[in-house]
């Protein structure tokens, strides 16, 4: 019988990244004036035109992920190799993948990257170079070049609803969202269970934070 394989180097390698993401865009904020919360997004908005934004964004980036995948004949990469990975390893990947990474990228990338670029750009011009800079920092995960095309069109989505909405929470959802279909086929259960508690938190923390001036300039 072969050996389980070992688990994979993501958790190790991503929550220092995470933590580097989180601590530049709060450094960087704090140059020009101490940041408050609005200033990355983080505020209520009007909740159904919100959800409305984010599940089109996502079902857009889905259907645009699924259509290139078939068209181009992306295999499935390692998924047989991760297939085998213990319990406790699959709630780490998951928390990792569906958790940590959702919330410290899209702040590091929407609610500081973005913006900072919004402030000198069109948001056509902003959100293009936001998605492939996006999508550089993947390039260690990725070997197929039209896996790099998708998540940079996954980035430059991501900008599109955080322009629309003005919320951190919203782009967090989508983005917890797509990591969790992206991880069905390697930990399903553990995916699901944190992908559906971000995404509730996405809806009830906005509530509690309350209104606030939206963080895209004029």
């Amino acid at each position: 019988m072969r050996p389980p394989p070992d688990p994979p180097e993501l958790p190790e390698a991503a929550r220092p990244q995470d933590g580097v993401f989180i601590g530049t865009a709060l450094l960087f904020a704090a140059f020009t004036r101490p940041p408050r919360p609005w200033h990355f997004g983080i505020r209520s908005t009007p909740f159904w035109p919100t959800v409305g934004w984010t599940v089109l964004a996502f079902a857009t980036v889905l259907g645009v992920e699924i259509g290139l995948i078939a068209l181009l004949g992306i295999g499935d990469g390692d998924v047989d190799e991760l297939q085998g990975l213990s319990p406790v390893a699959a709630i780490a990947i998951s928390l990792v993948v569906v958790l940590l990474a959702p919330v410290a990228e899209e702040i590091f990338f929407r609610a500081f990257f973005y913006r900072a670029l919004r402030t000198r750009m069109r948001v056509p011009l902003a959100a293009t170079i936001t998605g492939c800079v996006f999508a550089s920092v993947h390039f260690q995960y990725y070997v197929e070049p039209a896996l790099l095309l998708i998540i940079a069109a996954f980035g430059i989505a991501q900008c599109l609803l955080y322009e629309r909405t003005g919320s951190l929470f919203a782009v967090i959802a989508t983005h917890a969202g797509f990591n969790t279909f992206a991880s069905l086929a390697t930990a399903a259960v553990p995916a699901l269970a944190i992908g559906g508690l971000v995404i509730l938190g996405c809806v009830l923390v906005p509530r509690r934070v309350g209104a606030a001036p939206s963080p895209m300039p004029a």
